[in-house]
């Protein structure tokens, strides 16, 4: 999962759609992975994945889910991908993260930015706060 993860986020930040959808979402905006963060929260609703399976959307088929006008529901892996992707597409170095929140193992994904103010940054858009938030967690992997 975690290769064909990282493919996925190389491909995604490289891709036009992908960055059309940046541009709109950071659009007059001056804090970009701010504006990505609300963007996606926004645009792509929270779903888990059904029981045993494990799913997720590359991030053009989200982009092109988008700019068609339906909204792709994804769990935490496939928002991390996204976001990871559209931050990737303007130029910010990204990781997304496997992590243990309830202390059985590998449970969540979220994003990790690199910032020139702040260093690496969480960016999860699952979680019920704010981008940037720090939760107590273990990283159990870490996909480049």
């Amino acid at each position: 999962i975690a290769r064909e993860m990282s493919r996925m986020k190389r491909e995604g930040s490289l891709d036009s759609g992908v960055r059309q959808m940046t541009e709109t979402a950071v659009a007059g905006q001056d804090d970009r992975i701010s504006a990505i963060f609300d963007f996606v929260k926004s645009n792509f609703p929270y779903l888990p994945d059904p029981i045993g399976t494990e799913l997720f959307t590359h991030p053009r088929k989200m982009a092109e889910s988008y700019f068609q006008g339906q909204a792709r529901a994804e769990d935490c892996d496939g928002l991390s991908l996204l976001t990871s992707a559209m931050l990737g597409s303007i130029g910010y170095q990204t990781r997304i993260l496997l992590v243990d929140i309830g202390g059985e193992g590998i449970d969540h994904a979220l994003a990790r930015v690199n910032t020139k103010e702040m260093g690496w940054l969480d960016v999860d858009t699952v979680a019920p706060f704010p981008s940037g938030w720090v939760r107590d967690f273990r990283v159990g992997r870490v996909i480049l």
